[in-house]
């Protein structure tokens, strides 16, 4: 609608509060000193009167702010009346906020992806705008008058940018008037640092930033006297619940990442329950990045009782009136799902949604259709036994790769490279990875890239490797007619990769470098996010869940150079069995993810929509686990594990890999949810 000028702004807005005023104000409070003077004023303003005092011209600079605010469009009293009955729903958000930030959080977020994202930023910028609105539109209202909490779900996809996406609906979020938000990370403190510097290094600028950070990259949350004295929200107008437009506009957000840790979590729950009612009016947004759903599917049993850390969630929740609880998981196999009686409160009882798979993904789908260039990457190539032998050739791949981009960056405007990252695990023990570090500068001094004679394993492995395109992907005809052509791009990513004071350089380093070999332990698969990951070397994966998982390391979007992706895994002797045991358990959690997501699909809530009905999932389980159990039987003559699909001589039977893992019998009967 159209804007009026200053003067009937002015009068219509003061004619709304003056008669809320009368209203909604008891007799025996209207001979309060500042209550007549309010109400002198707003009967001045609705005569069309103009401000002669100063206390006037205060109160009507406030009345012309509110007008401009998002909540307070003139409308007449019904209309206002009936915006207020709709808050039992989810509220969709006027692009006004009240935001202190004059460019907001939104906006420093976007900039900040665009510079990091390189050649696919503004795709990525799109997707994550996008992604982030679907979320924000099911939240409450941060002035809506009364509280609701909501419980929701955010399926994603390894991989795809899930801190982004998040960090994404934070910085929304705060724009719109939520003044608290909690990022509760995974247990380790290396998954919580990554998120910390993420938060930080997109949202908040410089120390006189309106953010208060109650944690930091040096600590999580500690409860001392400092970090409690950061709960106390003041008002700029006491009159005024804290929630207004007006009160928002002018308090700070308070920013967290705390790790799910019981000690950490317990003291948050303590000092929130100290401050008591001084909470109900804080628009709170609590990100729950969910640690490894995968390795999930192995510890869910039935029966158990809930995780300390699940119990201090859900009081954590409780504790504040106007909670928005948004579960990110990477799969669909999202611990709530897996098992809605246990998580109780954490259960996403008001929607689920599905953020889009991105372009240039490589995923579960690839592995479930046997896509010929994932089959070479990790099941037929780059295996060895010989650590030293596998390090080298996957050291190599790196910087020939690296050369490949360089190439594709200086020959075409569509591709460009910020990140260029190889990743090695090995154990968590501290020993264990320097040695490793070691082992790593020993053969890069050896390789001596640039050198001229260096340079003949590259072209072989030029040859043998990266010529064998089939086509799958666009990116892979942009590659040089002859290897000689590569040459001085080879020189230029070796530099890059030897930048700095070592090619080499730990997960838990305090900001991840461009183009580098990073050093970690068995941090689980998608809890640590690396930009630009084209290569990765494994040793032989464990057996449990995580383990498992760990072959899709390299899982997610690969703009420009999805056929350069590789990874190489380490056998010792005697270990082909376990091999083909954790590579066949790998492929058959790869079908069974492909096959739940197209069935959710079936039940979106509407046509074209990424939404789901939560009440729906657990039924939806037990046609799933069902269904496959039939078909299973039906070729086999025998029972097999939900994450097979039954072949002959199957190494995978009896193993215990049951299907009863998933869900407790109230699930799988379709009873519960």
């Amino acid at each position: 609608m159209k804007t009026p000028d200053t003067t009937s702004t002015l009068q219509q807005t003061a004619r709304r509060a003056w008669d809320i005023l009368v209203r909604n104000t008891a007799d025996d409070t209207r001979t309060d000193e500042r209550y007549a003077a309010w109400g002198q004023s707003l009967e001045h303003f609705s005569e069309g009167g103009m401000p002669v005092t100063a206390e006037q011209t205060e109160i009507a600079e406030f009345l012309q702010l509110l007008a401009s605010s998002s909540v307070t469009e003139p409308m007449d009293d019904d209309a206002c009346k009936g915006a207020y009955d709709s808050a039992e729903g989810a509220l969709g958000y006027e692009t006004e906020s009240p935001v202190s930030l004059p460019d907001g959080y939104w906006s420093r977020h976007q900039a900040a992806v665009v510079a990091s994202f390189g050649g696919a930023a503004e795709h990525a910028a799109a997707y994550l705008d996008h992604s982030s609105s679907e979320v924000l539109d099911r939240l409450a209202q941060p002035t809506q008058p009364d509280a609701r909490r909501s419980r929701g779900l955010v399926m994603a996809h390894a991989g795809s940018g899930k801190t982004h996406a998040f960090t994404a609906l934070a910085a929304k979020a705060m724009d719109a008037g939520y003044r608290l938000v909690i990022v509760v990370t995974g247990p380790q403190n290396i998954q919580r640092l990554q998120i910390q510097q993420a938060l930080d290094a997109h949202l908040v600028d410089g120390e006189q930033d309106p953010i208060l950070r109650i944690t930091t990259a040096e600590h999580d949350y500690r409860g001392n006297g400092d970090d409690r004295q950061l709960w106390k929200f003041e008002r700029q107008d006491p009159a005024l619940p804290l929630n207004t437009a007006y009160n928002l506009r002018h308090t700070a957000p308070r920013l967290l990442a705390v790790k799910r840790n019981a000690n950490v979590l317990g003291r948050l729950v303590r000092d929130l329950a100290a401050y008591g009612a001084g909470l109900s009016e804080v628009p709170a947004l609590v990100i729950d990045d969910e640690p490894d759903p995968w390795s999930a599917v192995s510890t869910v049993r039935p029966g158990r009782l809930r995780p300390v850390t699940s119990e201090l969630l859900a009081q954590l929740l409780e504790l504040l009136p106007r909670s928005q609880y948004v579960n990110y998981a990477w799969t669909p196999f999202a611990r709530s799902l897996l098992d809605p009686a246990r998580e109780g409160a954490l259960f996403p009882a008001d929607y689920i949604a599905r953020l889009p798979r991105p372009d240039s993904y490589l995923g579960a789908i690839e592995v479930s259709d046997g896509n010929a260039h994932v089959t070479r990457l990790w099941r037929d190539g780059g295996m060895s036994r010989d650590e030293d032998s596998s390090l080298r050739q996957a050291l190599d791949m790196f910087v020939l790769t690296g050369a490949v981009k360089l190439f594709r960056q200086a020959t075409s405007r569509t591709y460009h490279y910020r990140h260029h990252t190889m990743l090695v695990h090995g154990t968590n023990r501290n020993a264990d990875q320097q040695q490793l570090f070691d082992r790593l500068l020993r053969l890069w001094e050896e390789a001596d890239y640039g050198v001229e004679g260096s340079t003949q394993q590259l072209h072989r492995l030029f040859d043998a490797e990266l010529l064998r395109t089939d086509g799958s992907y666009e990116e892979g005809t942009c590659l040089p007619a002859a290897f000689e052509e590569l040459l001085p791009y080879i020189r230029d990513a070796a530099e890059r990769i030897g930048a700095s004071s070592s090619p080499v350089a730990g997960m838990r380093a305090t900001r991840q470098e461009p183009w580098k070999i990073l050093v970690g332990g068995s941090v689980p698969p998608g809890d640590f996010e690396v930009e630009g990951l084209t290569i990765t070397h494994l040793r032989q994966p464990a057996g449990d869940g995580a383990g498992i998982r760990s072959l899709g390391e390299w899982f997610g979007r690969h703009h420009g150079y999805r056929d350069l992706v590789r990874m190489y895994v380490q056998l010792d002797a005697g270990q082909d069995e376990e091999w083909i045991r954790a590579r066949e358990r790998f492929e058959s959690l790869c079908r069974a993810e492909v096959a739940f997501r197209s069935q959710l699909q079936a039940i979106a809530a509407s046509p074209g929509t990424d939404e789901l009905r939560s009440a729906e999932l657990p039924s939806l389980a037990a046609y799933h686990l069902s269904r496959r159990r039939r078909q299973a039987d039906t070729g086999s003559g025998g029972t097999v594990s939900l994450w097979r699909v039954h072949r002959s001589g199957d190494p995978m039977v009896g193993t215990g890999w049951d299907s009863g893992v998933l869900l407790p019998d109230p699930c799988r009967t379709g009873s519960a949810g």
